[in-house]
């Protein structure tokens, strides 16, 4: 069986690298020629995840009706979670044929939906959605790592949790997209503000606060939007949260570090995934009555021009409550 991965990036080059080494054989699509063409020449992808040779079951390719020829089953689609509702709309004639495992983590800024939303308006069939604690960089270099896999039935799950499975990447079942989902996504959001707070040398003490209860954030929207509360507490919503607020591998974390430390243009020095999916978790707090505090300070900071020490002064000043 031949496993596709469309995306070039870090973390879809991670999971070709993966199943590469695995025993499959992987066809890596890359929007950009050069890249595809640099990692069939070098066996590496020095443009996004350099330093991690690439196994000789991997080709990648620019073409996708080349992509689509070659991949007949499983695909993994790691495209930036802003540019997925139109990539999938554009080529749904392939996707409704196949497994599709999403490996994207964000909101939709536009119509303030899940991608698993996304995916049922605009392609249907099987889908399945991959989150986790996962640093991409980890899991190329064969570090152990648990993950979940969730998917609307839970016996197809398990088939597909029992093909995918290794030693070193190990896979869990749930029939909870939108908990999965809403944890991987907002975990982004709640990492800033925890960089923010480190960047500031606010001190461990603030950042177990922030991670706690951004936390009670995520669980919160995530069960007014349909998720389980249990599914949480678990590795796509806890663990990834842990891992990405105090790992310094985690692009969000180091943002909110910039800011903390009042280092350059906060809006141009990276592009996280966080930074957008803030957008659509303030309008879902407010269209779903869901206090979230600290994605809110998240947000002004972000895009209204307010200062972070003015921002922590605001949290903690909140009127006292029943944990």
């Amino acid at each position: 069986m031949v496993i596709g991965i469309l995306g070039s990036g870090s973390w879809g080059s991670a999971l070709s690298i993966h199943f590469g080494n695995n025993g499959f054989n992987v066809i890596q699509w890359c929007r950009e020629k050069e890249v595809a063409d640099s990692i069939n020449r070098e066996r590496e992808n020095r443009k996004y995840l350099s330093g991690v040779p690439y196994p000789e079951s991997v080709r990648a390719v620019s073409d996708i009706e080349e992509f689509f020829a070659k991949v007949k089953d499983i695909v993994f689609s790691v495209i930036p979670a802003q540019f997925t509702g139109d990539f999938w709309k554009a080529n749904r004639e392939y996707l409704v044929k196949r497994k599709v495992i999403c490996a994207s983590k964000g909101i939709e800024i536009s119509s303030l939906k899940l991608l698993s939303q996304v995916y049922a308006e605009v392609v249907g069939g099987d889908y399945f959605v991959l989150s986790g604690p996962t640093f991409a960089r980890e899991v190329a270099f064969g570090k152990p790592t648990a993950a979940v896999l969730a998917g609307k039935n839970i016996d197809k799950t398990f088939e597909v949790v029992n093909l995918l499975n290794t030693k070193l990447f190990r896979l869990y079942a749930s029939d909870d997209l939108i908990g999965v989902e809403t944890g991987g996504a907002m975990k982004n959001v709640i990492a800033i503000a925890a960089g923010i707070s480190d960047g500031m040398e606010l001190g461990n003490n603030a950042r177990a606060a922030l991670i706690t209860r951004g936390l009670h954030e995520i669980k919160n929207l995530g069960v007014r939007l349909g998720g389980k509360e249990k599914t949480f507490y678990g590795l796509s919503g806890m663990g990834d949260l842990i891992l990405t607020c105090t790992g310094n591998l985690s692009r969000n974390r180091q943002f909110g570090l910039t800011i903390g430390r009042g280092e350059g243009e906060v809006d141009k020095k990276y592009v996280v995934e966080g930074v957008h999916t803030v957008k659509a978790a303030v309008e879902l707090s407010k269209r779903l009555n869901v206090e979230m505090p600290i994605t809110r300070a998240v947000y002004a900071v972000l895009y209204e021009g307010k200062k972070p020490s003015e921002i922590m002064l605001d949290l903690l000043s909140r009127p006292v409550k029943e944990e």
